[in-house]
C-alpha cells in the first residue's frame, strides 16, 4: 500500500528551493528516546524504498515509514526554521538523559 502523504504549501515552497533534483528521504528510526522519523536529502533512493511523487516533489520512504505514514503531512515550522512530519499515529516520546 502506498501511503497518502501531503505537503503543506509552505513546506512545498521550501522543498523546491532545497531539493535541486534530489528527493526527500524519510526513514523510521529508533533509540533510547523512542521512535521517530529522519528526513534527509538523497540523490537516489535506497534499495527497497517506496517512491512517491507529490507534484514535482519526490519522496523516498523506507519500508517502516511507508507502512506507518498514511495520512501524514509534511509541514514547515517557521519558529524552528525546519520541516515537521505530522501524522495521525504519532505518540509522545520520553528521552533518556
Amino acid at each position: 500500500m502506498t501511503p497518502r502523504i501531503s505537503v503543506s504549501d509552505d513546506a512545498a515552497l521550501h522543498l523546491r528551493e532545497e531539493l535541486h533534483g534530489q528527493l526527500l528521504r524519510i526513514a523510521f528510526t529508533t533509540g533510547c528516546g523512542g521512535s521517530g522519523y529522519r528526513l534527509s536529502l538523497a540523490s537516489e533512493p535506497m534499495d527497497g524504498d517506496h517512491l512517491i511523487a507529490i507534484g514535482d516533489i519526490r519522496l523516498a520512504l523506507d519500508d517502516m515509514s511507508a507502512s506507518r505514514l498514511d495520512g501524514a503531512v509534511i509541514a514547515w515550522d517557521l519558529e524552528e526554521d525546519g520541516f515537521t512530519l505530522d501524522h495521525p499515529d504519532a505518540v509522545t516520546a520520553v528521552w533518556c538523559g
